[in-house]
């Protein structure tokens, strides 16, 4: 209630806060795209950025779909996978004598290839949908994978322009502010996985409209 009063922040923001280890006043940078520019936030080394993530890391699949999925009581019974998923785990859990025996007739690297594809699939089940219908795959998902890295992105404030692009970079990231504001014409956009936790999201009208860039376009500025 404290940290409410000398924050202005609503106590379901502090609470998204806490969720990432982050107190109120790290945000303390803003954020401005101005018009028809782009502004690229990414952990990457390729790119290039004034702005480096706080990155996070964890071997939990669970505290994983807390960070960047979706909660089980909002998709309650819903299942992302379809019946070829299913049965491509079910070939993983078979042994791997078994699973020897599949790659000698099916070919090792199309094998691993289905491997690595179910997972992917049951990981994405697991953080979007109900986690409770695929709780089996999670064992086999976090042998696969033994860390899972989320770069957190930190603004006190952030303004979108009309005709400008907020670009986030590949892997999981996690955008958080005390404001966004985005005008129209204005985009947020991402390479990979991503989520916007924000106390305030404001969506305003310019004076003066500028078209959205085209994604071509904004990967085209990227690159040069």
């Amino acid at each position: 209630m404290q940290e409410e009063k000398t924050t202005g922040l609503p106590p379901p923001f502090l609470k998204t806060l806490e969720l990432f280890g982050v107190k109120a006043a790290e945000l303390e940078r803003d954020l401005e795209v101005a018009p028809r520019t782009v502004i690229v936030l990414s952990g990457h080394p390729r790119h290039a950025t004034c702005h480096r993530p706080r990155m996070i890391q964890t071997s939990d699949l669970a505290e994983l779909k807390r960070w960047i999925g979706v909660p089980d009581e909002a998709v309650k019974g819903r299942c992302l996978l379809d019946r070829g998923d299913r049965a491509a785990l079910a070939e993983l859990r078979r042994g791997v004598k078994q699973a020897a025996v599949a790659e000698e007739a099916t070919g090792a690297a199309a094998a691993a290839s289905s491997r690595l594809d179910a997972l992917r699939a049951h990981a994405r089940a697991f953080l979007y949908g109900d986690s409770t219908l695929v709780a089996t795959a999670k064992p086999l998902i976090e042998a696969h994978h033994s860390i899972f890295a989320v770069a957190l992105w930190l603004f006190r404030k952030i303004r979108v322009r009309t005709g400008s692009v907020l670009l986030l970079g590949p892997g999981a990231n996690v955008l958080i502010a005390g404001e966004l504001e985005i005008e129209e014409g204005g985009q947020v956009l991402s390479l990979g996985p991503l989520t916007i936790r924000v106390a305030t999201l404001r969506k305003t009208v310019p004076v003066a409209i500028m078209p959205p860039m085209h994604f071509k376009h904004v990967m085209a500025l990227v690159r040069t």
